[in-house]
């Protein structure tokens, strides 16, 4: 399969690249600095673009099979509009080019209200708060995603971290955080989104990764 990978530099985006090739996908990421992925592989493909820009997205997206977006900026108290307009543009460059399979990372952070699996200081702090224009874009790319007409999963892990694989990881549909998982290892998650390219994805599901 051919795969476009947005957010590729990124974290969690280069274990994606780096698990992609490993399953035997050949691997398009679109990068404002390519040499950020310090990493050379026969399957993949490295071009210069920006994930703000839709003719940068629609070249991008032209002649694959798939598109993984785990594009990610910091918390911040500043308005927080990449991850909606990145969707606009990715849904747009797939429309254009007849690509149907989307795989998008979100957060379980974008339930709206209270919830009862998620450490008080996230549930008053983090999510109310410190990361309030964050989750508000979101949860605009899930809603974008949603009411699109392609075959999308969105991925919401839970706090992601930087350690090996916990060999455990939850996979759940129709949720956004799971009891007791307050956090997932990146390379579990970055497992959960090449597998969801795979046979038995969870295609029209909102789905929480935990560990």
């Amino acid at each position: 399969m051919h795969v476009v990978i947005f957010g590729g530099t990124g974290p969690t985006g280069r274990l994606a690249v780096e698990q992609a090739l490993a399953a035997g996908h050949h691997v398009r990421v679109l990068a404002r600095t390519p040499s950020k992925l310090a990493m050379e592989h026969e399957r993949l493909e490295v071009v210069a673009g920006d994930a703000l820009s839709a003719e940068d997205i629609a070249r991008a997206i032209a002649g694959q099979d798939a598109v993984v977006t785990t594009l990610g900026v910091p918390y911040t108290f500043s308005e927080v509009t990449l991850y909606s307009t990145a969707t606009e543009h990715i849904l747009a460059g797939m429309r254009a080019a007849g690509v149907r399979r989307l795989v998008g990372v979100t957060s379980g952070g974008t339930l709206p209200g209270r919830d009862p699996n998620t450490p008080w200081f996230f549930q008053y702090l983090l999510k109310p708060i410190i990361g309030r224009t964050l989750y508000a874009d979101m949860r605009r790319m899930e809603a974008l995603i949603m009411a699109s007409d392609t075959d999308w999963t969105i991925l919401r892990p839970s706090r992601l971290m930087d350690r090996p694989s916990s060999g455990a990881v939850r996979v759940v549909p129709d949720a956004y955080t799971l009891p007791g998982g307050d956090e997932v290892s990146r390379v579990d998650l970055a497992a959960t989104i090449v597998a969801e390219l795979g046979e038995g994805a969870h295609v029209g599901k909102g789905v929480a990764v935990a560990d």
